[in-house]
């Protein structure tokens, strides 16, 4: 039973991860030589380039993470079947499985993807950006 949780347990401590929101997020320059008003204005616009980039992101991310554990639940029952004795070895490789299929779906784009396009459009309209870029 431990092995079935600790997968579904580190995705959710990695997720749990990502504390400063979109919203919150802006990147970091160089304020001595730029007007106040149009820099929040042009970050505000950079911002809703990114809300729809993550909005497509998420769906992108359940369709593959959906994927994923279908086919950890798959080969996982097929080991715990080849493996074990019964219908608790089938059981618990068919969680395992989703487990890290789950584990195994990649959330970079939906958390740092956004972050890393205001950043681009931020520059892509003069300010110079100092962060590592995605990073704030």
């Amino acid at each position: 039973m431990k092995k079935t949780l600790l997968p579904i347990i580190a995705m959710t401590v990695l997720t749990a991860c990502e504390t400063q929101t979109l919203a919150e997020y802006r990147p970091v320059v160089d304020t001595s030589r730029i007007n106040s008003a149009k820099y929040e204005r042009d970050l505000s616009e950079c911002r809703n380039v990114a809300y729809a980039a993550e909005a497509e992101y998420k769906d992108r991310q359940a369709q593959e993470m959906g994927a994923n554990m279908m086919a950890g639940i798959l080969v996982g029952a097929i080991a715990g079947a080849a493996i074990g004795n019964g219908g608790n070895d089938i059981a618990a490789g068919a969680a395992y499985g989703a487990g890290v299929g789950a584990a195994g779906t990649d959330t970079e784009l939906a958390y740092g993807g956004p972050r890393r396009i205001i950043d681009r459009c931020m520059s892509e309209r003069g300010y110079a950006i100092l962060n590592d870029i995605g990073r704030g």
